[in-house]
């Protein structure tokens, strides 16, 4: 398979997948790309099926949402109160924290499973406050709020919003239901915007709950840097073709034109490697004979086909008919 693509006879230098908040010289003299924003139509098309995240957080929209959750369910309780619920039993129980990092031995999980348990049958049990909690999401769906906005360590709430939106929009353009296309968005969203927040916001919950120590180390986010001179490497070395570092990865730019850019670059590489066979297979053939077989070696092109030009396309479509960035382009 080819991956189509603008940059089809090129490919340059890749890095690795990182966040930044401007486009690198690498993107300055790149042509503009005109884009398309299409939200307007879609929202018109599918407003009797998704009700689109406000690009901005609004007291009022929260105020709204939480009244009709109460008015429906009036013992709902929010996730992070329920783990404190949870956290109360598991002391009642004699359960010892968990930290990060470290493998929660049988008896924790034991008690954990108890306490969750007993939490559940406040509600009347699991069966009944999954329900409630389907229903809940249903009316935040309805009723939905830009909570990245509330957020003030979060600085591209807009952009989230926006980005979901209409990855949501393609979802139901593709004939997905809503709940797949709003599980593909969130998929999307992991792959092409910065999410640096979910992890801190993640632990902070499980702090806050009394889950989790709160003297842990809060953990970085995992970037994988190949080291090629090491005798255990298991990373092909393409750095000769303009390849560098792992091959999957890529740059997460907040900028419309710079990010198009990239992916269109990525894909350029994936061509090459899928054109140019025994160059790659030279590449991976110098590794350690234990290494050679990995997916992201021997089995590069079924990664490549299967996984991701698949979601590249994704990508390019919607950074090419939806306005993400107010910035188009950025001089540094």
């Amino acid at each position: 398979m080819t991956v189509t693509s603008t940059t089809q006879t090129q490919y340059t230098q890749a890095t690795n997948k990182t966040t930044a908040t401007k486009a690198t010289s690498a993107y300055e003299s790149t042509t503009p790309t005109q884009t398309t924003d299409k939200m307007a139509q879609m929202q018109e098309k599918y407003k009797d099926v998704y009700t689109p995240i406000p690009e901005t957080y609004s007291k009022a929209d929260e105020e709204l949402q939480t009244r009709k959750i109460y008015e429906s369910y009036p013992d709902y309780i929010s996730g992070p109160e329920f783990l404190k619920i949870v956290n109360s039993y598991y002391d009642e129980l004699g359960g010892k924290k968990m930290e990060l990092g470290l493998t929660s031995t049988q008896e924790q999980k034991d008690k954990q499973e108890m306490a969750f348990q007993k939490a559940y049958d406040l509600f009347g049990g699991e069966k009944e406050y999954m329900s409630m909690m389907k229903g809940v999401q249903e009316i935040q769906n309805n009723y939905p709020v830009n909570s990245w906005g509330k957020d003030q360590s979060i600085h591209n709430a807009t952009e989230l919003a926006r980005f979901d939106n209409a990855a949501v929009y393609e979802g139901l353009e593709q004939g997905k239901s809503l709940k797949e296309a709003k599980m593909q968005a969130g998929n999307m969203r992991l792959n092409f915007m910065d999410t640096s927040y979910s992890l801190r916001n993640y632990t902070e919950t499980l702090v806050k709950a009394g889950l989790l120590d709160s003297n842990a180390k809060q953990p970085e986010p995992e970037t994988f840097k190949p080291n090629f001179d090491a005798p255990n490497n298991s990373t092909m070395d393409l750095r000769k073709y303009g390849i560098d570092g792992d091959w999957r990865n890529y740059n997460i730019l907040e900028n419309q034109n710079a990010m198009i850019a990239e992916i269109e670059k990525k894909m350029g590489q994936f061509n090459f490697m899928l054109n140019n066979e025994s160059l790659v297979k030279n590449a991976y053939t110098e590794l350690d004979p234990h290494y050679q077989d990995l997916g992201n070696n021997a089995g590069y092109k079924k990664i490549i086909n299967d996984e991701l030009v698949p979601i590249m396309n994704a990508g390019l479509d919607i950074f090419k008919n939806y306005k993400i960035y107010d910035s188009i382009d950025v001089k540094v």
